[in-house]
Formats: C-alpha cells, structure tokens, sequence
C-alpha cells in the first residue's frame, strides 16, 4: 500500500477500536451457548462408538436391498444359461474351445474390419 492509500482508507482505528470494546451476551445466553455445544460434543462421541455395520450388510445396502440382489442373481442365471445352452441364432462359443481350427483367418479379420461405403 502506497501512504495515499493508507490515508483513504485506515482500518488501523477500526480494528483499535473492536479491541477496546467488551461485548457482553444478554441474559443467560452464553450458558445456554456452552450446553448445546456439550451436547452435540456427546452425541458425536456416542455416534463415534457406534459399530459400522459388516461388509455384507454394507454390500447389501450398497446393491439396493432384497430386490436388486435378487435381480442381480436372475441376470447371473440367465448368462450362466445362455452360456451353456445358447439358442441357434448364436454361436456356440464351447465348439470355439474344443476345435482346433481358425475361426478368424486374415481375409475375414479384414472385411469384418473393413469401412462400408
């Protein structure tokens, strides 16, 4: 700050002036101020004992409950059975397991690659 800046504006008298004044609280506020700030101490302290809950019940309330896990396991079986019985719109992917020969050779690769048009 420049000494014209300091001559505008001097907060130097205000702060002076905050420190010299005493404030007192009205009636029994400050009594009142301590209780519920012990209070809510003690009720972060028992909150703070409390045990979390285990990982399968922090897993269960993660997935949404019953309905969702039961969702979840339909999903899972009816990959499980598209998996081993697929329709005949679909490929067998065991036959791609137990064959010996070359499912995608370089001139398929390329057209299935290649940009139509």
């Amino acid at each position: 700050m420049t000494d014209s800046d300091r001559d505008l504006v001097d907060l130097d008298m205000f702060f002076d002036a905050a420190r010299r004044e005493t404030t007192v609280l009205p009636g029994d506020l400050e009594r009142r101020i301590v209780a519920d700030a012990a209070r809510v101490l003690h009720e972060r302290q028992i909150a703070a004992v409390a045990p979390r809950p285990g990982r399968w019940r922090q897993l269960y309330d993660m997935l949404g409950g019953w309905p969702a896990i039961a969702a979840l396991a339909t999903a899972c079986a009816a990959g499980v059975w598209l998996g081993f019985s697929p329709p005949s719109t679909l490929p067998d992917p065991a036959q791609y397991l137990v064959s010996d020969s070359i499912f995608l050779d370089e001139d398929s690769l390329v057209i299935a690659m290649a940009e139509e048009g």
